[in-house]
């Protein structure tokens, strides 16, 4: 259900309290819109100024440390892969290492290279140390 609102009619006169009153506020309207001086427009325009530096200057120094992130993040990985690689590597060398020494292989080698072979019995002397 809609209802209307009854308008207030607009008074003819004012009473003379009321038009007293109006004529005080009209002459305190002047006093009440004034412009700023520049002394007073200064300081909160320096405000927003350092404000503004402020703001630019962290912005600023989150996108740098994020750059640094990512390319130590990024230094990291390769070494990381690096790494990866020397273990092989290391191993590769263990297990050559492990054949190269093993007990067969010298024995051939310095018989086919060097010419030795396992003594005699009777070729073995036995030295004791005297005190």
């Amino acid at each position: 259900m809609w209802f209307k609102r009854k308008q207030k009619q607009p008074d003819a006169a004012p009473a003379p309290k009321k038009a007293a009153k109006l004529k005080k506020e009209k002459a305190k309207a002047p006093e009440m819109i004034r412009l700023m001086t520049g002394e007073e427009l200064a300081r909160p325009i320096c405000i927003s100024v350092v404000l503004v530096i402020a703001i630019t200057a962290s912005a600023l120094s989150v996108i740098y440390s994020a750059f640094e992130y990512r390319d130590l993040f990024n230094r990291q990985q390769v070494l990381v892969t690096q790494w990866d690689e020397f273990q092989v590597e290391w191993g590769q060398l263990l297990l050559e290492e492990s054949a190269l020494g093993a007990n067969n292989r010298v024995e051939r080698v310095a018989s086919k290279q060097l010419a030795m072979m396992s003594p005699e019995t009777n070729m073995i002397e036995i030295v004791q140390y005297e005190r």
